[in-house]
């Protein structure tokens, strides 16, 4: 059997999966051990990303931190993936919705409406996560309520990278990353200009 071997923990890889496992306890995946090695402990929320997607590429110069949610949307974004997800999702459609109709998923929203505190008109203090300034909101629900405007949840989501996608600049054909939303067409200015000046 194959075998890798990296800061004294040796490694064997998954073969459905391709990730190479520790063979020793406590289990642990190969890149995230090289990550934990060099730079210490990964922050609550955030994974370790192959940049060239090779799972045996494990050399740190090939590992990236990034938040959890930009993790699953570029591997989300894999024609592959959206295709399996669709069948899933098709699959266990007509399970939510009959659980939703049954006694028990009534119950649960009741008791959700509740814990959520829909309705009362009583206002919590909270402090925004962008900007830190306090504010009130009517959702009581933990980690429901994070901003105190669409402004600062925007301005968060563009720092934190959640929007980034990948595309292709129609003037010099390289890859550029932008946020999904950006009325932007090109990588840059330089490009921007030329495809200014060919449509005038």
């Amino acid at each position: 059997m194959e075998h890798q071997t990296h800061f004294g923990k040796k490694f064997y890889q998954d073969k459905q999966k391709g990730y190479w496992i520790s063979t020793t306890e406590p289990r642990i995946r190969a890149h995230v051990w090289v990550w934990k090695s060099i730079h210490g402990n990964i922050p609550k929320g955030y994974h370790i990303h192959h940049r060239d997607e090779n799972k045996s590429n494990n050399s740190i110069e090939n590992l990236e931190l990034i938040h959890s949610s930009r993790h699953l949307s570029i591997h989300s974004s894999k024609p592959e993936n959206k295709e399996r997800a669709r069948k899933r999702a098709e699959k266990i459609r007509p399970l939510t919705k009959e659980w939703h109709r049954s006694k028990e998923g009534r119950k649960w929203h009741s008791e959700h409406a509740i814990r959520c505190n829909f309705g009362n008109g009583e206002y919590f203090d909270y402090k925004c996560f962008e900007c830190k300034k306090p504010y009130r909101s009517k959702v009581k629900a933990e980690n429901r309520s994070k901003f105190c405007c669409n402004a600062c949840k925007s301005r968060w989501r563009r720092k934190m990278g959640f929007d980034e996608i990948d595309k292709i600049c129609p003037v010099c054909n390289k890859n550029y990353r932008s946020n999904k939303y950006s009325r932007s067409k090109t990588c840059g200015k330089t490009c921007g200009q030329i495809l200014k000046d060919k449509i005038d």
